[in-house]
């Protein structure tokens, strides 16, 4: 029988370590709920639940990136990502002292770099751990930053309190990521909860080729793209 009291108390001590590394959200969801998303690569992906955090891109450097790729703009998901990571390792070790496993997906991991997959879709989990919508441009949408954040998982068998409610695409007709995409590989479309398919969205090998790109070969600085959040009106307050 779950301990709901000390469940509670671990959620909370967690949700405070999240905030105390610099991290701006978490939520806490079922990940066996997602029996269409694929998963790639090796990974304990048998464990039923997720916590998710996301971490803020600074308003600035997305606006910034209208005007064409930015180094800053790479810069600040290598610090988003360096923070999260930072959390995730104390929340394991929680976990791990309150008799759970805990398995970490970390938003830089590819294991098809051209396709831009990860081991398991962020968006999918972050969805289901209440922390928002998924948008026409692929992202997840938060309240608090639109598309601007980087988002890492953990998945685990901490039993859950509640279950969040999913939102729907709050999209509407507009079509900003779309017309201003820089590849052009953004597919306009109208979806309830999340596109029927990952590739109806983007055509992911041409927007993977030209991440890989700006990231280059290490003669030249990194740099990011982000048009498809620097033009989105959710990314303002």
């Amino acid at each position: 029988m779950t301990d709901t009291g000390a469940v509670k108390t671990l959620q909370k001590e967690i949700t405070e370590h999240v905030r105390d590394n610099g991290v701006d959200l978490v939520g806490f969801g079922p990940f066996d709920v997602l029996d269409d998303v694929e998963r790639f690569g090796p990974g304990d992906f048998g464990l039923p639940n997720a916590i998710c955090m996301a971490s803020e891109l600074p308003l600035e450097v997305v606006k910034a990136a209208r005007d064409g790729p930015s180094a800053d703009l790479r810069e600040s998901y290598k610090i988003a990502n360096k923070k999260m990571m930072g959390a995730a390792a104390g929340i394991v070790e929680k976990l791990k002292e309150a008799g759970y496993k805990g398995h970490v997906i970390h938003p830089a991991e590819r294991i098809d770099p051209e396709n831009l997959r990860g081991p398991v879709s962020l968006k999918s989990i972050a969805r289901v751990c209440g922390l928002g919508w998924i948008g026409k441009n692929g992202l997840m949408l938060t309240d608090e930053f639109g598309p601007r954040q980087r988002f890492l998982a953990i998945l685990t068998d901490m039993p859950l309190l509640e279950t969040p409610a999913t939102r729907e695409c709050e999209c509407g007709d507009c079509r900003e990521c779309i017309d201003n995409c820089a590849m052009k590989v953004l597919n306009d479309q109208t979806f309830k909860d999340h596109p029927p398919s990952r590739d109806t969205t983007i055509d992911w090998q041409r927007c993977g080729r030209f991440e890989m790109k700006l990231i280059g070969d290490g003669s030249k600085p990194e740099r990011a793209c982000g048009k498809c959040m620097a033009y989105c009106p959710k990314s303002y307050p």
